[in-house]
């Protein structure tokens, strides 16, 4: 039977990162044919690794303040500071977000640090189940039984299943008596009601900039009407944030006032939509039977448009699922988690990190900087462990 210090169960971000940051005996386990899958198509292929802006706030989770230890300890700049010490070339975009050139670069970098660290990585190998007992844990694989002094849980979310997100970690969490927070997709479209698909059918493919609101939650960026409601970036963050049942807000003209452009054109034959600067058939779609000449329309019309086009308020159906969303929400209750080490208070020698906990960050970096962060901080438990 192979012995090693630490198993680490996932070969993502997370457990590629906590590999390479610390020089004990361990092997990664992953029933992918290939290593860092996901993060090879982040960011559209260029990886958008972290954010310079990188704070407690930009995370969602029920144990608010337990993401601030793992930054405070390892934060943007000391990836950074790797990247630039491996020759590994980058971008700065808007927003504080950080690119590589290639997302293949990166999934290189964390290959060679993990191998460069006594990395054993075994692919196509399948975790069955995980026990532990007085002297270590037992792996049992598709490939047979391992056993190790220490366990790292870095599954991932079940975002992405095409790219062979599964459901392993929920199901090695129940069996050793992990409290886990409901999970949902995030960082995703949100789906219409109904009565509002007949705008989608008009209205897919179209974008502008806009305003997307949430409980406390606002972001204003690009919003893009799909077949089933909308998406883009002014709408993935709300879906992290916003709870079921609850409503969001639009509005199309972020930074107009539509009632001073109203005012403007009063007298004119012009219809609504005309004096509008929203692209296309945009306006026209969005006011229906409202959008009629501004000096025939009663101020009550007047005021409906306004409301319309400034605060457009639903309730959506839903998200558009895991197969669409980037990360997955909820996970393994935080509250079972030493902050500063990632080991699980009830069961010595057992690590989470990464996307498996219930920590989501915002779009923008904020998840991959979550996965370097909670995997270095575990790496240095784990190298004192004897």
């Amino acid at each position: 039977m192979l012995t090693y210090h630490t198993a680490i169960i996932g070969a993502g971000a997370s457990g590629l990162f906590c590999a390479g940051s610390f020089s004990r005996s361990k092997i990664i386990l992953d029933h992918n044919p290939r290593p860092g899958v996901k993060v090879k198509i982040s960011g559209g292929g260029k990886c958008n690794f972290t954010n310079r802006n990188v704070t407690a706030c930009d995370y969602d989770s029920q144990n608010k303040h337990f993401c601030k230890s793992a930054l405070a300890a390892f934060g943007p700049q000391h990836f950074v500071g790797l990247l630039q010490h491996a020759h590994i070339p980058y971008e700065e975009r808007t927003h504080g977000q950080l690119f590589a050139k290639s997302a293949q670069d990166i999934v290189d970098f964390l290959v060679q640090r993990a191998k460069a660290a006594h990395t054993d990585i075994a692919l196509n190998t399948q975790v069955l189940d995980v026990t532990p007992g007085t002297d270590g844990f037992l792996i049992r694989t598709s490939t047979g039984t391992i056993r190790a002094e220490q366990v790292v849980l870095a599954c991932g979310g079940l975002s992405y299943p095409a790219l062979g997100a599964s459901s392993l970690g929920p199901q090695l969490a129940r069996k050793l008596n992990l409290n886990l927070i409901a999970q949902r997709p995030a960082l995703c479209g949100l789906s219409w009601p109904k009565q509002l698909r007949p705008l989608c059918k008009l209205l897919a493919g179209n974008s502008t900039l806009a305003q997307v609101k949430t409980g406390k939650h606002s972001f204003t960026e690009q919003l893009l009407f799909t077949h089933e409601g909308i998406s883009g970036p002014a709408v993935l963050p709300v879906s992290l944030f916003y709870k079921e049942g609850e409503s969001v807000t639009v509005n199309f003209l972020p930074g107009t006032s539509v009632r001073e452009l109203f005012s403007v054109h009063k007298n004119t034959t012009r219809k609504m939509s005309a004096v509008l600067p929203l692209p296309g058939k945009m306006a026209g779609v969005l006011l229906g039977v409202l959008d009629k000449p501004l000096a025939n329309a009663t101020k009550s019309e007047l005021e409906s448009a306004i409301r319309q086009l400034e605060q457009f308020t639903f309730i959506p159906a839903g998200t558009a699922g895991y197969t669409r969303a980037e990360v997955t929400a909820g996970g393994i209750d935080t509250r079972q988690i030493n902050p500063s080490t990632f080991e699980v208070k009830t069961i010595p020698g057992l690590f989470v990190i990464g996307e498996l906990l219930d920590v989501t960050g915002r779009l923008g970096g904020y998840n991959l900087q979550w996965a370097w962060s909670s995997g270095w901080c575990a790496a240095q438990a784990l190298a004192k462990k004897i």
